[in-house]
């Protein structure tokens, strides 16, 4: 069998990074200041978000406009640094 090989992204794209982690509005707007360091201009009105059955966690879906990995990697780290975030795709 051979390796495959990891899907590649043509940069700059539009780029969906669904965040979960708990409810509150104080963390989203820890999640909005992450955003807007490392990818500046996303719209916020096009964030959406839905909330658990319980109510104790939000999935929240921004999508921004990629310019390269690095600056994915370093969304990505500066998303799970927030308290409260679980995980993020």
């Amino acid at each position: 069998m051979s390796e495959q090989e990891r899907p590649r992204i043509e940069f700059p794209c539009e780029y969906p990074v669904t965040v979960v982690a708990d409810a509150g509005v104080t963390l989203r707007e820890q999640l909005f200041a992450a955003f807007e360091e490392h990818a500046p201009g996303f719209d916020r009105a096009a964030v959406t978000q839905r909330a658990s059955r319980n109510g104790n966690y939000q999935s929240l879906v921004f999508v921004i406009t990629a310019t390269g990995e690095v600056q994915l990697r370093r969304l990505f780290e500066g998303l799970k640094a927030c308290p409260g975030v679980h995980v993020v795709l």
